[in-house]
């Protein structure tokens, strides 16, 4: 069972149920114009992003037999949002990354149990 809101009075904590959404793309400028959008167009400040490598399922590759192919680096971005809003996010972000083009990464996401809410300092956000 999924709960609305979970309450944690001991330490005065309300945590609403949210959902991860986690996806690799194939491009560092694509990134950086998604989690631009994700701040400006949707008001996400909530997210993660890593380099990571990635292998044929996100590139094509080509290798001789018994060869592993040449890693390519990819993103790997993590976004928490209200699970309200989740399926609009996810959305947004499959267009804005290109995700249904040919090579262009993966996206998937997960409940959460919960998620507390936090605000950088405005200075932070525009610095990123």
């Amino acid at each position: 069972m999924i709960m609305d809101t979970i309450n944690d009075t001991q330490h005065h904590v309300v945590r609403k149920a949210a959902k991860l959404i986690t996806c690799v793309i194939s491009s560092e400028k694509k990134e950086k114009e998604l989690l631009r959008a994700l701040y400006k167009e949707c008001q996400i400040s909530r997210a993660n992003s890593i380099n990571c490598r990635g292998f044929a399922s996100l590139f094509e590759a080509k290798t001789q037999a018994d060869e592993l192919p040449e890693p390519h680096f990819a993103r790997l971005i993590e976004v928490i949002v209200p699970e309200a809003k989740a399926d609009e996010v996810f959305d947004f972000i499959y267009e804005k990354a290109g995700i249904g083009e040919p090579g262009a990464g993966v996206i998937f996401m997960a409940p959460l149990l919960g998620a507390s809410s936090f605000s950088l300092p405005q200075e932070m956000v525009e610095e990123g």
